[in-house]
């Protein structure tokens, strides 16, 4: 009977105030119509008080009043960046239980407007809760219990977050300061609601007959949406009835309020049931709106507390964990036939935390998407203190996983992502031209969907003929999230592992693409040709790399590589040379016998697997060599050679035996009877020595050599 009452006399205040003669436009009059018709109606209806004399107003409320519109919050109030490994828990409190950490966020992705029903007058707006939930069926919202591997729709993945040192609360209409105070002595510093934690919110009042004016908020870069930094707007433009009767630990009146934080996208309601929430998105710093499809998913639904949301609101699916018996489902139409969708906790249910699936409920969105926050019961049979503390994450009911593959690209130094090509050496995406000693970066793109990790790791292996100078991550929208990440350069391997408390907040996973920057500096020529990197008759040099990269989380360890990315540069290449000496004891020659003559022929092949084939030869003439001891010497010097690994041998000559074989520089390997050289750019020169004895003093030999060559056309 009371809430009949209450109903009759909120009617008879409206319509005094419209024979008052108060005047709306038309647009004013439909949007009042339809908030009122698309759910205050009912669900609001369920948390009535009778109003004492008609009046919801207080002594508070009137000596608090501090209506400001329109506050710009951007240079103002601002928190202090912090690093979520140090980070202590965010904080719900509640009436029931004592401090509960928490850490809040909300996600966002619809793309056509809401539509706002207008069939249901002010007379609706507080009927009985009997007629309001006429029927159980007909919302044409669908819900599905699934598991914690259900393949999610990726194309609802974008969500939203705060982003600590990043996000501001950075507007809201009309606050009320004097309120933070007075809250600090309504709950007490054993509930946690300590002097400092109540300088995290900003307090408006809200009432029935006073401090009716719609609360609008609004933060400033929760995310990013095909390619565009994201504002969120959170506007509040209807509640149920307020309760003015709660006392405090103070033994004052408390003032019903909704509490904005200024560290987190989190909510808290005093003294009110039912409290409305929409959520729009604006292109950043503008007000200019888009429509993102995306999902939220709202934690920590316990002691009977619930979201209701009707089928015009933006809801497209509604997502609950199979398994568990917490959460109650109800679907039904309003007397007016507004069907709508209903998610509580179990009122004896028990507290859970904000880590307990059982408690969750995960909405996609399209566009934008508006929801009827739903206090515990026993807020109305309480005379302390009540509050609702609403909160989401970017977690999800299933995953996401596997996440998109890594993508590298490379480009000239400090160039963004998208001015970089793959450089995959095909006709169509060459090689990208570098040159001795030049700066250049890898970039690395991983986008990052909603999930729960423990573990991210990126590692580079960098050619050894590259230097490795430093590197950095960044997000999308710009932010530099470098201190996140351990760095290590382990010989040349470049390897980038997340923080793991980091990983464990939505800023981390909550559909962020990440930008890893490698910079390097091109080695030089000879280091380059150290490694063999020559293609094509040594016309130039090219060195691919790749990355790879690991993600662990509670359901799946991926690894992925990106693509082959490729740098060339042009060959400066100097003609290598051997050299061959000759060695014979100068008692050993008798001149009768002719000139001793030794033939040297080399084979072999280029860096490019070319075969090539030398020969050349020493003649002994009287007075035209040169002595070292007892020993005449003589050499030949064969130039031309290109970069490669030869075979040095010495051809059979009558008279003389091989005795052995000297390497006289580092890049001449002596075996058996042969020399096996090496020539590249950093030893362009080789050299050996072939010392032979003379084993025979009769028959004949030749006295002469002639050397003949035979032209190629």
């Amino acid at each position: 009977m009371k809430k009949k009452i209450a109903g009759i006399i909120l009617a008879s205040v409206l319509t005094f105030s419209a024979m008052a003669g108060v005047q709306a436009s038309a647009e004013d009059r439909l949007w009042e119509n339809s908030m009122e018709a698309d759910g205050v109606e009912d669900d609001i209806s369920q948390n009535q008080t009778e109003m004492k004399d008609g009046d919801d107003s207080t002594s508070e409320d009137n000596e608090e009043n501090t209506e400001n519109e329109g506050i710009d919050l951007s240079e103002s109030d601002t928190e202090a960046e912090e690093d979520p490994s140090e980070a202590k828990e965010e904080t719900e409190i509640s009436f029931e239980e004592e401090q509960e950490n928490i850490d809040a966020e909300v996600e966002e992705n619809p793309e056509q407007e809401l539509e706002l029903n207008a069939e249901m007058g002010e007379e609706d707006l507080f009927m009985d809760n009997e007629k309001s939930i006429a029927t159980y069926a007909g919302s044409g919202i669908p819900v599905e219990w699934v598991g914690p591997n259900y393949k999610m729709r990726p194309e609802y993945a974008f969500t939203y977050a705060f982003r600590k040192g990043v996000t501001q609360l950075s507007y809201i209409s009309r606050k009320n300061d004097s309120l933070n105070n007075k809250i600090h002595n309504w709950f007490g510093d054993n509930k946690g609601y300590t002097t400092e934690y109540c300088q995290s919110f900003y307090a408006c009042a809200i009432g029935n007959t006073s401090n009716t004016d719609a609360i609008t908020a609004i933060y400033s870069n929760v995310g990013e949406y095909q390619g565009q930094i994201v504002d969120l707007k959170v506007t509040v433009p209807a509640w149920g009835t307020v309760n003015n009767d709660h006392v405090g630990k103070d033994k004052t009146k408390i003032t019903p309020c909704v509490l904005f934080y200024k560290d987190r996208i989190a909510f808290n309601t005093i003294s009110v049931g039912t409290v409305r929430f929409q959520f729009e998105f604006l292109k950043h710093n503008t007000s200019v709106q888009i429509y993102p499809k995306g999902h939220i998913t709202a934690v920590d639904l316990d002691s009977g507390q619930g979201i209701r949301t009707y089928d015009s609101w933006g809801v497209d699916h509604i997502y609950l964990r199979s398994g568990y018996d917490y959460l109650r489902t109800t679907e039904g139409t309003t007397a007016n036939g507004n069907a709508f969708r209903e998610i509580r906790g179990k009122a004896d249910g028990g507290n859970i935390t904000t880590d307990d699936v059982e408690g969750w409920c995960q909405l996609e969105f399209n566009g934008s998407f508006i929801i009827n926050w739903l206090a515990q019961d026993s807020w109305k049979n309480s005379t302390g203190a009540q509050n609702a503390f609403y909160l989401s994450t970017g977690q999800t009911i299933g995953s996401y996983e596997p996440n998109p593959g890594p993508e590298k690209r490379v480009g000239d130094e400090n160039a963004s992502f998208d001015s970089m090509a793959r450089h995959t050496f095909t006709d169509n995406d060459p090689a990208y031209e570098i040159t001795e000693g030049k700066n250049f970066d890898y970039v690395i793109r991983q986008q990052l969907l909603p999930g729960n990790y423990s573990s991210f790791e990126l590692k580079d292996v960098l050619d050894s003929c590259l230097k490795y100078r430093s590197a950095s991550v960044m997000t999308a929208l710009g932010n530099d999230v470098t201190r996140f990440f351990n760095i290590e350069n382990r010989s040349n391997t470049i390897v980038f592992r997340a923080d793991s408390n980091f990983l464990k907040t939505d800023e981390a996973y909550n559909n962020v693409t990440y930008y890893f920057r490698i910079k390097v500096q091109a080695g030089s020529n000879q280091e380059i040709d150290s490694h063999n990197h020559y293609q094509r008759s040594n016309e130039f040099y090219a060195i691919e790399n790749t990355a790879s990269r690991t993600i662990v989380s509670d359901r799946m360890q991926d690894t992925q590589n990106t693509n082959q990315s490729w740098v060339k540069g042009n060959t400066v290449l100097t003609d290598g040379e051997i050299t061959v000496t000759k060695r014979i004891r100068e008692a050993d020659i008798t001149w009768a016998h002719g000139n001793p003559v030794f033939r040297f022929r080399i084979t072999g092949k280029d860096q490019l697997g070319a075969t090539h084939v030398y020969e050349k030869y020493v003649e002994f003439k009287p007075g035209k060599y040169a002595m070292a001891g007892e020993d005449a010497v003589m050499k030949c010097s064969f130039t031309g050679i290109q970069p490669g690994t030869y075979t040095v041998s010495e051809l059979p000559t009558l008279r003389y035996q091989f005795e052995y074989i000297l390497p006289d520089t580092a890049n001449v390997i002596a075996s058996d009877k042969t020399g096996i050289v090496s020539i590249s750019m950093a030893q362009r020169k080789a050299a050996l020595t072939f010392k032979n004895k003379k084993t025979r003093y009769d028959r004949y030999s030749h006295t002469d050599v002639v050397t003949n060559i035979v032209p190629v056309s």
